[in-house]
């Protein structure tokens, strides 16, 4: 079935959601990469539970000037990390836990900076990757594909009401 939108690109719908269901995958990927995957008791990891969002470019080459991490997994694949961060939690206008298929999730809106923001980063640097951090460990460092607009995503996980509750109120802590 085609679907046009309102630029008359053909597709339009269906990329977005391609889009966001992949941003949900890299999410739930880096969310368990960091220990904090529903199939475990979740606990903030500082009393006030604020947990630090950062995307960040990266290489898998190395980058003069670019700090280390490594992606987890076996083996722990070394990637090079720009100094300057892409969207943080300040960017986050909006996290909800919500109901899903597999328990809870988390849903989150960008700002409207943060939207910009995103588009403009994926628009420039598609092919390249991006890493995604939290709490300051890379979780996951997955190629950009194509521009992503709108705004939205959803965090799968498997996650229980309480911990994508804890999960939302700790992305929303600025």
């Amino acid at each position: 079935m085609t679907i046009r939108g309102q630029h008359g690109k053909r597709h339009l719908h269906f990329h977005i959601v391609l889009v966001f269901t992949v941003l949900a995958v890299i999410f739930t990927t880096a969310l368990t990469a960091a220990g904090l995957s529903g199939d475990q008791a979740w606990k903030p990891k500082f009393e006030s539970g604020k947990i630090k969002f950062e995307l960040r470019l990266a290489s898998y080459q190395k980058v003069e000037g670019w700090e280390i991490g490594f992606v987890p997994g076996p083996p722990k694949t070394p990637v090079w990390i720009s100094p300057q961060v892409a969207l943080t939690n300040s960017d986050i206008a909006r996290a909800w836990p919500q109901p899903d298929a597999n328990g809870f999730a988390v849903g989150f809106m960008l700002t409207q900076k943060g939207s910009l923001k995103l588009a403009r980063l994926t628009k420039s640097h598609i092919g390249e990757n991006v890493a995604i951090m939290v709490d300051g460990q890379v979780t996951s460092a997955p190629k950009i594909m194509a521009e992503i607009t709108g705004g939205r995503a959803l965090i799968n996980g498997k996650f229980t009401e309480a911990e994508a509750g804890a999960l939302a109120k700790g992305i929303m802590l600025k």
